[in-house]
């Protein structure tokens, strides 16, 4: 199967596409920027730009297998995207951009091979325009693993979200099922709620560590390894490829390292909440003015039922807010004056 034909697949992909693109963009933007990445590539593969990689590798599919296997991918692909069914219009394009992956690696190794060749016989017009074929297809298909990198980390967002819905929806039911539950039973929620927003700031401090490294990685490739970064002049368009494609990995970076700190944040909430729980019983137990201890219970539960930290409402009294602190310090003395003989 030639590089032409795919065509068809493609053009049929764009229609699915545009029927659905403005209703995507709003329901996913993350499903949305996938496709559109894909389609974009595949149509730059396709330009007069580069035109030169049939002339290397004739074929991007061989066998009957993986060509019946790639027009299943573009049927599945059209019907995904009809249905709006953002998870697997992002595993379908997956399959479909490592295909031209796939290819476009073979067409640089092939051209790169042949400079060698035409280098070694004296031939240096011929040489001189392999190479340059060869940094060509370099250049895209750093673009096509720049995108699949974004697949990738806009799937471990997707996840890392839905481990929050999943632990947010856990703090719900804990609080609507506060009153009807042991103090030990709440105070085993609010500790899941720590671990799993400390084990959700793990993961985005991971993701933080990884895109500096690819981001450092990627820079060095461009600019210094053979094959990739060329020994002319670097031409603005160069420039801006690499400038982007750093600025794309690190942005992630920033926004996963700020995510760890939103969910580092909450954990350490929830852990606090915890031992409070444990320790409040004690400390109210001495006191003999019920006025008072209904006025630190009505102040511990604005804290412990009110708004999260990561909500922007009023969460009421808190045990930072300057009446509590004075109810504590009533509440110390009264308690002194208790045990005095």
């Amino acid at each position: 199967m030639k590089l032409s034909e795919f065509k068809g697949g493609l053009e049929s992909l764009n229609e699915a596409y545009n029927e659905v693109t403005d209703q995507l963009r709003m329901e996913d933007s993350e499903a949305n920027a996938t496709i559109s990445d894909v389609l974009l590539i595949w149509w730059e593969a396709l330009s007069p730009e580069y035109d030169f990689l049939p002339a290397y590798e004739d074929s991007v599919l061989w066998d009957k297998k993986s060509i019946d296997d790639h027009k299943d991918t573009v049927e599945q692909l059209v019907n995904v995207l009809r249905q709006r069914d953002s998870k697997n219009v992002e595993i379908w394009s997956v399959y479909l951009l490592g295909t031209l992956q796939k290819y476009v690696a073979k067409v640089e190794k092939t051209a790169r091979d042949k400079a060698g060749r035409f280098e070694g016989n004296g031939e240096k017009a011929e040489a001189s325009k392999a190479r340059d074929d060869s940094r060509k297809a370099s250049l895209l298909s750093t673009r096509i693993e720049q995108a699949q990198l974004s697949q990738h980390l806009r799937m471990a967002v997707r996840k890392a979200r839905k481990t929050v819905q999943e632990v947010e929806a856990a703090a719900v039911s804990a609080q609507t099922a506060a009153g009807f539950v042991s103090g030990s039973k709440l105070t085993e929620r609010f500790n899941k709620l720590s671990e799993d927003h400390l084990k959700t700031a793990r993961r985005f401090r991971w993701l933080t560590a990884v895109g500096v490294v690819i981001g450092i990685a990627g820079t060095y490739v461009l600019a210094f390894v053979p094959g990739v970064s060329h020994g002319g002049a670097t031409t603005t368009g160069d420039a801006i490829l690499k400038v982007s494609l750093l600025g794309a990995v690190l942005g992630l970076a920033t926004y996963f390292g700020r995510q760890a700190a939103y969910h580092r944040d909450l954990g350490t909430w929830a852990r606090t909440i915890k031992e409070q729980l444990l320790t409040f019983d004690g400390y109210v137990e001495p006191l003999h003015d019920e006025s008072l201890r209904d006025h630190l219970r009505a102040a511990f539960a604005a804290r412990v039922f009110g708004s999260s930290p990561e909500s922007k409402e009023d969460s009421g009294v808190t045990l930072g807010s300057s009446f509590l602190s004075e109810l504590l310090a009533v509440a110390g003395k009264s308690g002194a004056d208790t045990i005095k003989p």
